[in-house]
């Protein structure tokens, strides 16, 4: 249910209101952090798909350890040995395609596993939000390199056929020239 909030929190449900978006999460391998993998993949499952959305959302998981440690992005076993975790999904930029949904430091979800001290949460929030900066820009990065290559592609093909169709025009100007000239021809003679 968290998963389908947070995702129905960042797309633009009101664009294609008689359509629906089925998204199928299939777990492979559990090496923790589930959530916020499922979140990321879905994500960009959804750019890639070109469902229009307010902006991206970025997940992390912070495990507060027994020593006080704050681990980012742990692995199934460090999630079973810590004290508690926090998955945390923030908005990969602070102003979305809506004008009124402005996040400045804002977070999309926040789920907690375990009892950790508020100040402990809130270092778990700045550390959390840091790294999603960072996911973020590598997001970010890697959907211009798709788009470069898809955007590059298509300006070929675009060439590609402006070329076979103005092949194909002149082709049919032969065509329709010759056969003018034919009917011309019949018409001059059967006047003659």
């Amino acid at each position: 249910m968290v998963l389908k909030k947070t995702l129905q929190s960042i797309c633009l449900l009101n664009v294609h209101p008689n359509t629906t978006t089925s998204i199928v999460i299939q777990v492979v391998n559990d090496d923790g952090a589930l959530l916020p993998c499922a979140i990321n993949a879905a994500c960009a499952a959804l750019v890639d798909a070109g469902i229009p959305l307010k902006h991206l959302a970025v997940a992390i998981c912070c495990c507060m350890a027994e020593s006080g440690h704050i681990l980012l992005d742990p692995s199934k076993m460090e999630e079973q040995k810590v004290k508690a975790f926090i998955y945390l999904v923030f908005p990969n930029s602070i102003v979305s395609v809506l004008p009124q949904d402005v996040k400045e430091h804002g977070i999309i979800t926040s789920v907690t596993h375990g009892a950790m001290a508020v100040d402990d949460y809130f270092s778990c929030l700045k550390l959390g939000r840091a790294a999603a900066a960072e996911m973020s820009d590598f997001l970010r990065n890697s959907i211009k390199l798709k788009a470069g290559n898809d955007l590059s592609r298509a300006v070929d093909d675009y060439f590609s056929c402006l070329k076979l169709g103005r092949a194909a025009a002149a082709e049919m100007s032969d065509f329709l020239r010759n056969s003018i000239k034919l009917k011309a021809g019949n018409d001059l003679s059967r006047a003659g």
